[in-house]
């Protein structure tokens, strides 16, 4: 599958399921409306699709890999309490070291990829950001900031070696949007646990408010 190809599959399928309800509960956590949400998924699926970027010769910067989604962590880190942003920031930045660290690990030793990078990335990233906070605004603010970041640093120190310095290509968005698609899947499932075993959530009244 070509690069860039699972991000764009991603954003079209959380676009249909926003639309659909599926992530009203995460939604009113995060104090975020499905129609802003929704506003925002369109951007990126069209920047995704055009493939827009900045020149900074000899800098190639990504409008939809690079610089929305950590335009998107700074809205989501405005949500965060107060008393605890700093440390978020701090476990973003951690993850962004680690993840840094593995995909350097992957490159000099291939005969650890047990299994596709774009899964191993984005599932260590997720479940590194469920321990360092019960919030899923905190846990996407830390994927928004993390990933991008390591691709940052990724790049950057590759320049030589590849030739190029190109931030947000669409391999570091299929990482992004597999780390994302994670995070709603886990989340989701993690709703209907506490529905099955009674924890259920106050439910919101079924009209289309906020959409």
């Amino acid at each position: 599958m070509n690069e860039g190809t699972i991000a764009l599959l991603i954003q079209w399928s959380l676009l249909c399921l926003v639309w659909m309800g599926s992530f009203d509960a995460q939604l009113r956590e995060m104090n975020m409306e499905r129609r802003r949400v929704l506003a925002v998924l369109c951007v990126f699926l069209i920047c995704s699709f055009v493939s827009w970027k900045l020149f900074f010769a000899p800098i190639q910067v990504s409008l939809s890999g690079t610089l929305l989604p950590l335009f998107a962590s700074v809205v989501l880190y405005t949500r965060l309490p107060k008393a605890t942003r700093r440390l978020y920031v701090v476990g973003a930045l951690g993850i962004s070291v680690m993840v840094f660290w593995l995909r350097w690990l992957f490159f000099t030793d291939p005969i650890l990829l047990f299994w596709d990078e774009r899964v191993i990335v984005p599932g260590i990233s997720v479940a590194v950001a469920f321990s360092i906070s019960k919030l899923n605004a905190a846990r996407l603010f830390a994927l928004m900031l993390a990933l991008p970041m390591a691709d940052a640093l990724h790049t950057l120190y590759f320049w030589q070696v590849s030739g190029t310095c190109s931030l947000g290509t669409d391999y570091a968005q299929d990482l992004l949007w597999s780390g994302i698609s994670l995070l709603g899947l886990v989340s989701l499932l993690w709703s209907a646990i506490r529905r099955l075993f009674g924890r259920r959530e106050t439910e919101p009244s079924h009209s289309d408010t906020g959409r």
